[in-house]
């Protein structure tokens, strides 16, 4: 797949959503002052680049789409002298921000039932991956648990929108389905994609490994990394949770976390487990959570498969 630069003044998808996001936070919270037309003709320039009518966004930045449609109406309109740009909102009246206001302030009951929506998702989705890895770690007597995140360069993220992102998850994917190459003794796995202010598009990945035939945490972690880095084309990049320095860093804040050789003659490494599991599913990470997708089906979290004829024990459906 080949990656342009698909934004003229080299800015980032990610980047873009995640400022119309506290555009309309603080539309909501404190009204649409006189001096934010600036901003809001910024923000409309730089979302209309990047806007697919085929995306689904979600919670605020659909608000934004409403609002941005209905400009788009003025803006186009046969009499309107302004289709050349969106210069012409900076001559907004106090009472036209006022009725934008008034639409955005409408949504705050859907804002509240989607992040509520979003909650009860991750909730669901601990309870799936609690149940999954303790079937994994009941079965097996040594589990190799290895995390890393999985990202890109500050200097690719303008190069990168939703739909590469989705690409190279759909390789990663189907490399860990495929068990190919630094997959190969994997007994499961689980990935979460998300969005942050400062990295953009980026996975967690949790790699459940056969302890009988692998050992070295940090070293298969970073072969996840270089497979992810040539996966999307040099412009990835990875953190390595094996790090001795990340770990240290855990240790000295109180942090026993269950990356590593566990056992599961050790009930104690299950507790160490337990908040490796919950990070990948933080339903409190709500400032976390993609703001596009490529359709409204798009799945942002997922887990192998544990019920299969190669499992020793276990009778194929």
């Amino acid at each position: 797949m080949q990656l342009n630069t698909f934004l003229s003044n080299q800015i980032s998808e990610s980047d873009v959503l995640i400022e119309i996001e506290n555009f309309i936070k603080i539309i909501i919270n404190n009204g649409f002052d006189f001096s934010l037309k600036s901003k809001f003709k910024e923000l409309l320039d730089q979302f209309n680049e990047i806007y697919n009518i085929d995306y689904y966004y979600s919670d605020y930045n659909s608000i934004f789409v409403l609002i941005k449609l209905e400009i788009d109406m003025m803006r186009y309109h046969a009499l309107s002298n302004f289709s050349d740009s969106y210069d012409f909102v900076l001559y907004f009246s106090r009472e036209q921000l006022k009725i934008l206001e008034f639409q955005i302030q409408n949504h705050k009951e859907y804002i509240r039932m989607y992040l509520d929506q979003f909650s009860l998702q991750e909730q669901e989705n601990t309870r799936n991956l609690t149940a999954y890895v303790r079937k994994l770690f009941d079965h097996y007597a040594k589990l190799l648990i290895v995390r890393v995140d999985l990202g890109y360069l500050n200097t690719s993220k303008n190069q990168i929108n939703i739909e590469h992102f989705y690409e190279h998850v759909q390789i990663l994917r189907n490399r860990l389905s495929n068990k190919d190459t630094c997959f190969e003794h994997l007994h499961g796995y689980a990935w979460a994609l998300e969005q942050g202010q400062s990295r953009g598009y980026h996975v967690h990945l949790l790699l459940i490994y056969d302890g009988a035939k692998v050992q070295n945490g940090s070293y298969y972690a970073q072969q996840a990394g270089k497979k992810w880095m040539d996966i999307s084309l040099g412009h990835g990049c990875y953190f390595n949770l094996h790090q001795q320095k990340y770990i240290n860093q855990l240790k000295m804040a109180g942090c026993d976390i269950g990356i590593g050789m566990v056992s599961r003659n050790n009930e104690s490494d299950w507790e160490r487990l337990l908040p490796v599991i919950e990070y990948l599913t933080d339903h409190d990470k709500h400032d976390q959570h993609l703001r596009v997708k490529c359709s409204s089906t798009m799945r942002t979290f997922g887990t192998g498969l544990f019920a299969n004829s190669f499992r020793r024990g276990i009778k194929g459906r």
